[in-house]
Formats: structure tokens, sequence, C-alpha cells
């Protein structure tokens, strides 16, 4: 295999490193371009409405009016010319005709025929108006010249043809003929001449025609033209300002409007946030001290009818005879009769003040209140509780967790005394600033059945109404085992 050449391998090189530059040189123009781009933009959205508007409507007006007013000279310079064109062929016709009739039958113009001609640009009358005269044959070749002698010029196939059809053609462009020897700015027209009295043209006049009336006429024209157009773009500008400057100002009204009004409904917004956290408070307040009268009822009623029935128990006469077999003493009766009642009287109202007095759960967290309702369940009934708390925060409010207690511990009391306390679950969660209670059971063991009574229905409803003062919603299910579910979802505010 041959090695590459040195000369090879330094165009390779060459190429590549020049790609590269020029790579390198396009991305920075990119970027530069980028920049420029993002500044002009920043500017631009830095400019008010009405500064915005008002460029861009001087920009398209501005450019609309140039492109009207330069079309519109273009156009009356065009009719112009053609205008003296055409009156100016009629009359240099008169002068040339009678010169150039021998070229029906001749094919070139005879010198004294010529010579004719250039004397005619010695009168006043056409002197004054053509600065030179051509002749052309019929065929496009050029026959006679004021200026230069023929030397060979030929007019094109497309003028010719046009010409022979008996069009007039212009050419008003001024500055085309200053370099043709002419001391003037001309007008460059081409005419048939026919032979007289018939419409056969016979040969084709070419002079050129001093512009300075048109010049005239047409610098009149233009600055009347300007004029006007400015004249509109000024009225068309004003009242585009006029009608953005209204609008603007009832747009910065209305965003004034705007921003008192979100003022005004912030404000409202907050002073209602203030009325429902204060009533939030209140509420929690109410339901701490709901629990605080009730804990005062249950010692009330411990203190002072129990105690009263516990003694007056203690003063009835004993049932029992003061010898065997002695027949009983009325007051025996009495005591017989009694106290199966009394002992009743005394359980209840003892129920009772242990339901209503609330245990001590002032800073234990809510995992610790719901273990504590569990575990006092359990010392009283001697059955299990299989519990799973999950993600619990360690502080709450005290009002949710006064519900909380009472939730599980009326669940738990309903599951032992329809449920003779199998399959007892407890199950807490918190998420989303939401605390989920769920006290299940699996219904009552085979051979047994639930017993509903007005007393569990009276302290479902109680527990119901207490989530419901805490803005919770609590649900009861019937599973198919059997059991019952109660679930409990109490909202906490951060």
């Amino acid at each position: 295999m041959n090695a590459p050449s040195d000369e090879k391998v330094g165009k390779d090189s060459g190429s590549k490193g020049g790609a590269s530059e020029l790579t390198f040189g396009h991305d920075r123009y990119r970027l530069w371009s980028v920049v420029l781009l993002a500044r002009w933009q920043e500017r631009w959205a830095a400019l008010s409405l009405e500064r915005r508007f008002m460029i861009a409507a001087s920009l398209v007006v501005g450019l609309s009016m140039v492109t009207l007013g330069y079309w519109v000279e273009k156009r009356i310079r065009a009719g112009w010319a053609q205008g003296m064109a055409e009156t100016g062929s009629l009359y240099l016709e008169a002068f040339l005709a009678p010169h150039v009739q021998v070229l029906e039958t001749e094919p070139a113009l005879p010198p004294e025929n010529g010579e004719a001609i250039a004397s005619l640009l010695s009168d006043k009358r056409l002197g004054s108006r053509v600065a030179a005269i051509k002749v052309w044959g019929i065929g496009g070749e050029l026959l006679f010249s004021t200026r230069n002698k023929p030397a060979g010029e030929r007019l094109s196939t497309s003028y010719l043809t046009r010409l022979k059809a008996g069009q007039i053609i212009v050419n008003a462009d001024k500055g085309q003929y200053r370099s043709r020897n002419v001391e003037a700015n001309l007008i460059e027209i081409y005419a048939p001449v026919h032979k007289i009295g018939t419409s056969q043209v016979i040969a084709v006049g070419e002079f050129y025609e001093y512009s300075q009336l048109l010049d005239r006429e047409i610098n009149q024209l233009r600055y009347a033209t300007w004029f006007l157009i400015l004249n509109v773009a000024l009225i068309i500008g004003i009242l585009l300002y006029a009608t953005v400057r209204h609008a603007t100002r009832v747009i910065k009204a209305q965003q004034s409007l705007l921003q008192t009004n979100l003022a005004r409904a912030a404000a409202l917004a907050k002073r209602n946030n203030a009325l429902r956290r204060a009533a939030d408070r209140a509420r929690l307040n109410a339901a701490v001290l709901n629990e605080a009268y009730l804990a005062r009822v249950g010692a009330d009623i411990h203190d002072g009818p129990i105690q009263m029935l516990s003694l007056l128990m203690l003063k009835l006469p004993d049932a029992q005879g003061p010898q065997a077999g002695s027949p009983p003493t009325p007051a025996s009766d009495i005591r017989r009769e009694f106290e199966p009642l009394l002992t009743r009287a005394l359980a209840e109202m003892r129920y009772l003040s242990a339901g209503l007095v609330l245990p001590e759960i002032e800073g234990l967290s809510p995992a610790e209140t719901i273990e504590l309702a569990i575990t006092r369940h359990e010392q009283q009934t001697g059955t299990a509780v299989e519990r799973s708390l999950t993600n619990l925060p360690e502080q709450l409010p005290e009002a949710i967790r006064v519900c909380t207690y009472r939730i599980v511990q009326e669940g738990l009391t309903n599951a032992y005394k329809h449920a003779a306390g199998h399959g007892q679950r407890v199950v807490a969660a918190f998420e989303t600033h939401t605390l989920d209670i769920i006290v299940s059971d699996d219904g009552p063991p085979p051979g047994t059945k639930r017993v509903n009574s007005d007393a569990t229905k009276l302290g479902l409803r109680g527990m119901e109404m207490r989530v419901q003062s805490l803005r919770g919603r609590l649900t009861m299910t019937r599973l198919a085992s059997g059991g019952m579910e109660v679930r409990t979802r109490l909202p906490v505010t951060p």
C-alpha cells in the first residue's frame, strides 16, 4: 500500500481546517443573530402598547404611501409622455412625410432629402422641440440620422412589428440618452411615417424631443401628489393615534379597575381565610370544652347520685333473716325487691360516668392516643385487638385527638357488644392532611347472633355528630363476613 504524499496530506488537512473555520464562523454568526434578535425583542416588549402600535402603523402607512406615490408618479409621467409623443409625432410627420415618400420605391434615402430633413431642425417651430431625427427603413435598417452617419444599426424586430401596426413607442427614461452626445434630457419617440393620403407605413421616424415641458409638468404634479399623499398619511396617522390613544386609556382604566377589584378580592379572601381559621379554632375549642363539660358531668354523676345510691344500698336491711329458716322481715322483703334495681342503676350510672370522663391524653401523640384507647379496651374486656398505625404525625390538634380516642373507644365497644370481640381491628393512617381511622370486626362467632340496640344507635349517632363537627365524614359498612366496618376521615388543617 502506497503512503499518501505530503502534498495530498496538506491539501486534505487544509480543506478540513477551512471547513472547521467556516463552521465556527457560521455558528458565531448565528449566535450573534440570536443575541441581537433577543435584544430587539426585549426592547420591543418594554415599549408601551401605544408606542408599539404607532411604530408599526407608521411603517405600514409610510411604506404604503411611498409605494402609492411612486406608482402614481410613474403613471402620470407615462401618460404625459404618451400624450406628448402622439402630438409630436403628428406634428413631425407633417414636416417629415414629404421628404420620405421616395422610400416607397427607393431602398435608400437620397442625400438631398437627408439634407432637407436636417434643415428642418433649424426651423424654430420644430428645432425648439426636437433635438435629433432618425429615419429607419421598413426593413429595420437605419437610413438617416441628424447626429451620426448610419453605421449598420438596425431596429429591433419587436419595435418594428408594433410600428408597422401603427403604434407609437415612447421611452421617457431621460437618463438613458445622456451618453448619446445630446446636451439635454430627452424623450425618445418612435412613430410610423405613412404614405401621404393612405395608411401605408413606408418608413419609421425616430426623434428625440426635449423634456423640459414634461419635466415641469411632472414636477408640479409630483409635488401636488406627494403633498396630497402626505396629508392623507398624516390624517390617517392622526386618526389612528387618536383611536389607539383612546383605546389605551380605556385599557389602562380597565386594568386599574381590575387591579382594584383584584386587590379587593385578595383582601376579602384574606379576611375570609382569617374568619375561617377563627371559626376552625372556635370549633376545635368548642369540641374541647364539650369534652370538658361531659367530663364534669361524669364526675358529678359519680360523686353525687352514685354515692347516694351506694349509701342507700348499705342502709337497706340485710335480705337474709337473723336466723336461718326464720321468716323474712318486712325490711328484708324491701331489700330483696329493690336490690336488683339499685344494682342495675349503679352499673348503668358507673358505665355512663366512665364513658363521659375523658382519660388524660394531654401531651400524647396521635399514635399514643389510639394505643391508649385500644389498651384500655383490652384490659376492660380481656379481648385482643389487631392494630395498624401508619405514617401518623407527631402532633395533631387536641380536638382531633379527643375525637380519635372517642371513635376508637366507641367502635371497639360496639365490636365487643355485638361481635363478642371477634376479629377486632383498628387501622389508622395519615396522608395529604387527612386522618383515616377504620374500626372493624368479623361479626359474632358461629352460633351467635348480632344484637342491635337503641343504645348502640345513639352511640353511633353521637360519634357521627362528633365527626361532622370537625368537618369529617363517617361511614358504616356491613362486611361480607357479617362484621361491621366504621370508617372515619378527619381533615387536618395545616
